[in-house]
């Protein structure tokens, strides 16, 4: 059956077709609109959520505990750290400057936290740790007696019994605690490379000087005939360490953000050895050793007494030099303890030593012979 509908019932229905499509279309785009909504407030809560985990993240990382260092992107890392670490620890250390780092906060480290940091098991069986130990102990032990003994000559000198020093005491455990130093300062060499170039060039620098102060201190020793093979090329071996410092120290403050006055004053100290290194080599280079045992005897007795003095402060200055590469202390602590007071220590021995001894009847004398050299002449 056909239906026939009225026109205005039909514009009634083309009229209320558009309204009911625009009033689903709005739902729709309520419906739309919530569901954007709803995803974007998802994304922000988990960006605010991500934020504040990453903050507590970085928190955790950048809050240390007084003496453990925080631990370091990879890009901060240039090997293995393991010597700086003890055992079971998770201490992480930048790449040093001269072997060190320039740190800017006064490290706070318990004893045992500095122990932790010194006793490692990088180090086999601990022969760099103990070595070290033991020659420190020992040379300054050695050095002390020297210096009490120059004191008590010159306390009771024209007295009774007392009327010349012996030459050299000591000299058995002087030898022995000079090879003790050696073994430290060759088995520290590996355990440079754990921590990057930089300290390996100071470990091996280091032995290098020390290599040449005690084969000279050995030299003027008794049974130092021995060591005489080397004489010939006594100059080139005596300048190496000294060339090596000089362009290590142009490198350092060139190039690098190392803390420049430390760095000054081991390239002065550096070269203020030569004050000692030089007049020797001079004398073993001319063959002179013999014609200073005969005019001179007291100034070898010196000479032995300031070389001996001079490794163990080389020796003691880089071991400070770990302490601060593990900032246990910090670089005016460093300067100040194992660069500044032990240099003048060893300043008072060698004035001891020349008062007592007098191997130069003058100041005047020292310098017009430079040091001593132009004695055997």
């Amino acid at each position: 059956m056909r239906v026939f509908a009225h026109p205005s019932a039909t514009a009634a229905a083309a009229s209320s077709a558009p309204r009911a499509s625009s009033a689903s279309y709005r739902h729709e785009s309520c419906a739309r609109a919530h569901r954007v909504r709803t995803t974007s407030s998802h994304r922000a809560s988990s960006a605010v959520f991500s934020g504040n985990r990453g903050a507590r993240q970085g928190a955790t990382l950048n809050r240390k505990p007084p003496g453990v260092a925080p631990r370091a992107s990879s890009s901060d890392i240039r090997g293995p750290i393991s010597d700086a670490s003890s055992s079971n620890g998770t201490a992480v250390e930048r790449e040093s400057t001269d072997g060190d780092d320039t740190t800017t906060d006064k490290p706070s480290v318990t004893p045992s936290q500095a122990f932790k940091r010194l006793w490692t098991a990088a180090d086999p069986w601990h022969v760099h740790a103990v070595s070290g130990g033991v020659f420190t102990v020992l040379g300054a032990g050695i050095l002390s007696y020297w210096a009490k003994q120059d004191l008590y000559f010159l306390m009771n000198r024209g007295t009774e019994g007392i009327t010349h020093l012996d030459t050299l005491t000591l000299w058995p455990l002087a030898v022995f605690s000079l090879a003790v130093a050696e073994v430290c300062a060759i088995s520290g060499v590996p355990l440079g490379r754990l921590r990057g170039w930089r300290k390996t060039e100071l470990s091996a620098r280091s032995t290098l000087f020390q290599l040449v102060l005690t084969w000279q201190c050995l030299r003027l020793g008794p049974g130092g005939d021995l060591l005489a093979g080397i004489d010939s090329n006594v100059w080139a071996f005596s300048l190496s360490p000294f060339i090596w410092q000089t362009l290590t120290s142009l490198y350092i403050l060139g190039f690098t953000k190392d803390d420049k006055r430390s760095s000054l004053l081991i390239a002065g100290g550096a070269w203020l050895f030569g004050a000692q290194v030089f007049p020797v080599a001079g004398v073993l280079q001319e063959t002179g050793l013999q014609v200073l045992q005969q005019v001179r005897p007291q100034l070898i007795t010196v000479w032995v007494h300031s070389l001996f003095g001079l490794v163990w402060l080389l020796n003691w200055s880089t071991f400070g030099a770990s302490l601060r590469a593990r900032r246990i202390i910090d670089d005016d602590d460093y300067r100040r303890w194992y660069l500044l007071r032990p240099s003048v220590f060893w300043i008072v021995l060698f004035a001891l030593d020349t008062t007592a001894f007098a191997p130069w009847s003058s100041i005047g004398e020292y310098f017009t012979t430079l040091g001593g050299v132009g004695l055997i002449k």
